[in-house]
C-alpha cells in the first residue's frame, strides 16, 4: 500500500529553520527560545526512535559519507 506523505522534507527543514532563528533572536526571550529548542528536541528523539530498527538500504552508506563530508566543511568553514 503506497503512502501519502503529509509533511515533506523542505517544510519539516522550514520549521526547525522557524525554531531556530526564534532560538537565536536576542529580541526574543528565553522562555519562546525555549520552547523551541524542547520542540526541536522532540523531533531529534522521535527520528532518531523511527531510525533505531530501520533496514539498511543500498547505498545508504555512500549517503551517509556524504551527509559527513557536508558537516565537516560546514564545521570548518566555521573556524
Amino acid at each position: 500500500m503506497p503512502y501519502v506523505e503529509k509533511t515533506g522534507v523542505a517544510r519539516i527543514k522550514e520549521q526547525l529553520w522557524q525554531w531556530e532563528g526564534v532560538m537565536n533572536d536576542p529580541n526574543i526571550d528565553g522562555f519562546n527560545g525555549w520552547g523551541c529548542k524542547k520542540k526541536i528536541y522532540e523531533v531529534l528523539w522521535a527520528a532518531e526512535a523511527a531510525l533505531e530498527d530501520a533496514p539498511k538500504y543500498v547505498d545508504e552508506d555512500k549517503h551517509l559519507i556524504e551527509h559527513d563530508k557536508q558537516q565537516m566543511i560546514r564545521v570548518l568553514k566555521k573556524k
